[in-house]
């Protein structure tokens, strides 16, 4: 046989024998993902990442809910879908986009705050338990139900600007000819609806705010008011049953900031966070 000829059977040779383990492979692939089949609970593998029965039964949901029908067709779009999202996912955190992307990473943050605090969104407190938070927190539930201040006015808005700084360097009697006391103001204490008719309601609303001994420059129509708060006296809400919702919502957040503080508190307790000096 002829050196050439012997070539061409060393070939077909190995030819052969390549495509022996190809076969091979496709066996033990075959055989391979029998051994690797899904648990009844999930609907997909995508790589080492598991795509769960709940999570495609909330996307064929959330594609009802939106449509105002059931998802026509062919269910298996709508798996496609989580799979395209799943690989979309993973090639993003291949690429340190979680690292380096403002926007994944807070939507990252948000997510996983919500899931830590669901069931602290969700509490169903007795009437008892609602009572005590009540009891224990008066501070939350107190608002502004009376304030003493003084009151100023002018067509000026310089000469506001001007009083107000005097105003704040302790020399009130020094008053300009452009500014003048608002007329009949009440002294002492007074409700935030008795000032709101002096000053207009939005102007006392944010005024019932201002720090003890502080004032501001306030414009209402085409006027400017200077407006010094000189105390401030809190009620608190004790009746339940008026503001029931209220300490709910506030029973609620407060649950979960303390759910959220004790899991970042763990998670700081198992981390290595090596900090430079600024």
């Amino acid at each position: 046989m002829s050196e050439k000829n012997d070539k061409t059977d060393l070939r077909l040779l190995a030819f052969g024998a390549l495509a022996g383990l190809v076969v091979a492979g496709i066996g033990i692939l075959r055989q391979q993902s029998s051994i690797d089949a899904l648990p009844a609970t999930a609907v997909a593998r995508v790589n080492n990442v598991m795509i769960s029965r709940d999570v495609y039964d909330r996307a064929i949901s959330r594609a009802t809910n939106y449509a105002g029908q059931p998802v026509e067709g062919d269910d298996a779009m709508m798996l496609q879908r989580l799979i395209d999202e799943e690989l979309l996912i993973q090639r993003g955190v291949e690429l340190g986009m979680t690292q380096s992307d403002a926007a994944v990473r807070q939507a990252v943050i948000n997510s996983l705050i919500a899931s830590v605090t669901a069931e602290a969104d969700a509490a169903s407190p007795t009437e008892d338990e609602l009572a005590q938070y009540l009891a224990d927190n008066p501070v939350r539930f107190s608002y502004i139900s009376k304030v003493s201040a003084e009151a100023w006015q002018t067509d000026d808005e310089s000469a506001a600007q001007r009083f107000i700084t005097t105003l704040r360097a302790g020399d009130a009697a020094n008053l300009e000819g452009a500014v003048e006391p608002m007329p009949d103001l009440p002294p002492g204490s007074m409700s935030l609806e008795i000032l709101g008719t002096y000053l207009g309601p939005g102007i006392a609303a944010a005024a019932a705010e201002m720090p003890e001994g502080s004032s501001a420059v306030f414009a209402r129509r085409g006027r400017w008011l200077v407006v010094r708060i000189n105390a401030r006296e809190r009620s608190t809400l004790t009746d339940l049953s008026t503001i029931r919702n209220r300490v709910l919502l506030d029973y609620r957040r407060k649950l979960a900031d303390e759910t959220l503080e004790t899991y970042i508190e763990d998670l700081r307790q198992r981390a290595d966070v090596t900090v430079a000096q600024p």
